[in-house]
């Protein structure tokens, strides 16, 4: 600053002089003026520090305390610059200063859940951040170390994305930590999912991301409307879906990139299950006005729910095959159709189905032995996994001819226990996605914060 008030001074004296130039001698007036003009141009050639000066005071200014934790505006501008990268949004100062008060919150919020979470005793290493950050690198199909080399190209600060790793892990740890303590997810839990999934088997269920704008009671309905129609726009830009969850979405679903997993529509707010059932596969919604906030919506994938995975089915078949030229005429087929429904009636066990064979002298009769009942073609599958055993089944149509089987065991198809342990572990997810929510509410309605800018 004295450098600078300097040069302003030295250039008056200039101005001055030249002011009142008919009243000094020629040979001094130019003699002077070079010494004046040779002054300024040697504290000018100092300006660079100053305004270096300047910039890193401006990038050091302080702009929220968290608890006494300080954030600064290289924080937060390092913290845009990631976001604008990995969204593929524009690189604007337009750009920079629409998402800055999102973003700010968004780093407020790891901020807090760090500090809570060293709080409770949650450690997260700097082994368990490399494995999250190889796991980042191979779902974006990059060699291990590629995403460092990826940042310094596009001159983004490493740290900033090892801190948001960090705070999610450390959360992740920290609602675990809690819900384990406050409930257990007993076997009567687990048997209640499984009867509950049995029962919702053959129903449609969709594979959904979401993005979470919950509203504020510090800003009007109308604030929250308009930041999740900016998501949406910036969406429709062709930012990317995930990356826009993980760093604007307010639900526990944005550490996985919005993705909430496979679901029924029963099972989310009503408006939004009516549009769920309705949209196609990739389609992403306009911001939809749920019970607690504004959501916006994709839809990755479509089913049809198959019920528990069990353990292997295997079966003991009885079967009789009746087969066809392939150029049977229609009295043929009907002939071998009738001939096929008549074995399926008279037919009361394996040894009867098997004389029955035999009498026919069908090469492709006989006992067959599977393994594995998930690798028969479906309308088969289908009908030695339900039907009951020495009940022969209906005449089935295939390529080649008519078949009529027979189940004379069945075994396998228990639940196995590591599906249990996986049940249980959805379940744990569930709890822990409430938790999270209301965790997060109450450490930041807690907290002292402090914001400048």
């Amino acid at each position: 600053m004295y450098k600078l008030a300097l040069v302003m001074l030295v250039v008056k004296q200039l101005f001055l002089m030249t002011m009142h130039q008919n009243s000094i001698p020629s040979s001094k007036r130019f003699i002077g003026r070079w010494f004046y003009l040779a002054l300024v141009a040697l504290l000018l050639s100092a300006q660079p520090n100053i305004i270096t000066s300047a910039q890193a005071q401006s990038t050091q200014r302080i702009i929220a305390i968290v608890n006494n934790e300080v954030i600064t505006q290289f924080d937060l501008g390092t913290r845009i610059k990631f976001i604008i990268f990995s969204s593929r949004l524009p690189k604007t100062k337009e750009t920079a200063q629409r998402i800055s008060r999102q973003v700010l919150s968004g780093l407020i919020n790891d901020y807090l859940k760090l500090q809570a979470a060293k709080k409770m005793g949650v450690k997260t290493t700097q082994d368990e951040i490399n494995r999250a950050i190889k796991i980042v690198e191979k779902n974006n199909r990059l060699q291990p170390g590629g995403m460092r080399k990826l940042l310094a190209q596009e001159n983004v600060d490493w740290r900033t994305f090892e801190l948001q790793i960090e705070a999610e892990l450390a959360w992740r740890g920290a609602v675990i930590r809690q819900v384990r303590s406050n409930s257990k997810i007993g076997d009567d839990a687990v048997d209640e999912a499984i009867a509950t999934i049995e029962g919702n088997k053959g129903k449609p269920e969709y594979f959904v991301a979401e993005i979470f704008i919950p509203f504020d009671p510090t800003k009007s309905l109308e604030e929250s409307h308009q930041t999740a129609l900016r998501l949406r726009a910036q969406l429709q830009s062709g930012a990317n879906f995930s990356a826009l969850a993980r760093s604007f979405s307010k639900s526990a679903s944005a550490a996985k990139g919005g993705n909430l997993g496979w679901i029924r529509s029963d099972q989310v707010d009503q408006n939004l299950s009516k549009i769920i059932i309705n949209m196609t596969k990739g389609n992403i919604t306009n911001p939809v006005r749920g019970a607690d906030g504004f959501y916006i919506l994709r839809l990755l994938n479509k089913r049809i729910a198959s019920g528990v995975s069990a353990g292997n089915v295997k079966v003991s078949l009885q079967q009789v095959f009746l087969p066809l030229r392939q150029n049977a005429s229609q009295g043929e087929i009907s002939a071998q159709e009738k001939l096929a429904t008549q074995i399926s009636k008279s037919s009361n066990s394996c040894s009867a189905l098997e004389k029955k064979g035999v009498e026919l002298g069908s090469k492709q009769s006989g006992r067959l032995d599977v393994q594995d009942t998930s690798r028969l073609p479906a309308n088969i599958k289908n009908v030695v996994q339900n039907i009951p055993l020495s009940k022969a089944s209906s005449p089935i149509r295939t390529a080649a001819g008519y078949l009529v089987l027979m189940v004379c065991k069945r075994s396998g198809g228990d639940i196995t226990e590591q599906v249990r342990s996986r049940i249980r572990g959805m379940l744990l997810e569930k709890r822990a996605a409430l938790v999270s929510r209301r965790m997060l509410r109450d450490i930041r309605r807690s907290a002292v914060l402090d914001i400048r800018g």
